[in-house]
């Protein structure tokens, strides 16, 4: 499922999936990078950047700029030099470590009695024996470039989240609408069920009573009954988280909606799950089934709204 986030264009409303990926080659004559960033639905805003290790230092500044554009999602920033620069670098011998090594081997050859040669292939074979050192670079240059190319893969990103968005706005407000419709039906519909009810237990008294049945107490009873299945104040609550709803789905703000979104889809689901435990009717309950199944299909998408 795609992770959406919302705002206005043109009067009309958008949502950004936060599933995307954007690529960019970029430098200039003394270096190359290509930046790679993928985005995927995360709870919180998680990112994590793999560089080369003379970039390290860089990496701060990187997870900055992401920072700067989302409240939420996992990003993952990969960066790389193309491998003609990173072949750049000059070979050193550790020989201090060199010494240790062949030491220690010369010293468990004639400890243990051993036969063999302590010979080059062995000790090559040690890690940090030879290493690459990085040509000196000025840092900010690099960063000049880098940034530059960070800035235009998240544009990339950003379109194919706009892109992609586009077809989910139409199915969230589309099921909005649908539930809109159904509280209005079962708005209609629930005061006549407790006229059906009053009826009912009114022809039920009188057979079992085979009289008339006292007025009054019936009157009492059907009030009773009225205010355990009125489902105004129900009905009333939902159709203002559904305004709620709308209102934020225009209108946005920098930190993100989508935990707010949550909130008003959960407190729909306990006003859907009242209105079913007082429903007396077939058609009512039926129509609230509906409306939870297209809440809860609205809810899978708000789970990763930034």
């Amino acid at each position: 499922m795609s992770t959406l986030d919302f705002h206005e264009e043109d009067g009309a409303v958008v949502i950004h999936s936060m599933t995307g990926y954007g690529r960019k080659e970029i430098g200039d004559a003394s270096v190359q990078f290509t930046v790679e960033i993928r985005s995927l639905n995360n709870r919180y805003l998680d990112i994590q950047v793999k560089s080369p290790r003379a970039l390290a230092s860089m990496e701060p500044r990187v997870k900055k700029i992401v920072q700067e554009r989302f409240a939420r999602g996992r990003f993952d920033v990969f960066i790389s030099r193309n491998g003609a620069q990173e072949r750049g670098g000059r070979l050193v011998l550790n020989e201090s470590l060199a010494g240790d090594y062949i030491g220690i081997l010369k010293d468990l050859k004639k400890r243990y009695d051993l036969t063999g040669e302590v010979e080059l292939s062995l000790v090559a074979g040690f890690q940090d024996i030879i290493t690459v050192a990085e040509a000196d670079e000025d840092p900010e240059a690099l960063w000049q470039v880098l940034s530059g190319g960070i800035v235009l893969a998240l544009d990339e990103l950003g379109q194919m989240r706009a892109l992609e968005g586009a077809a989910l706005a139409r199915d969230i407000l589309g099921r909005i609408e649908t539930v809109e419709r159904l509280i209005g039906t079962i708005r209609v519909k629930a005061p006549a069920t407790v006229e059906i009810a009053r009826k009912r237990m009114t022809d039920t008294l009188s057979k079992l009573l085979n009289e008339q049945p006292d007025t009054v107490r019936v009157a009492q009873e059907i009030a009773i009954l009225a205010e355990r299945t009125d489902v105004t104040e129900e009905l009333t609550r939902l159709g203002s988280h559904l305004a709620q709803f709308r209102d934020l789905l225009r209108a946005p703000s920098p930190e993100g909606v989508g935990r707010k979104l949550d909130f008003l889809i959960q407190e729909m689901g306990r006003e859907a799950n009242t209105i079913a435990s007082k429903a007396m009717d077939a058609e009512i309950s039926l129509g609230v089934v509906h409306m939870k199944a297209e809440l809860e299909k609205i809810r899978e998408q708000v789970q990763n709204i930034e």
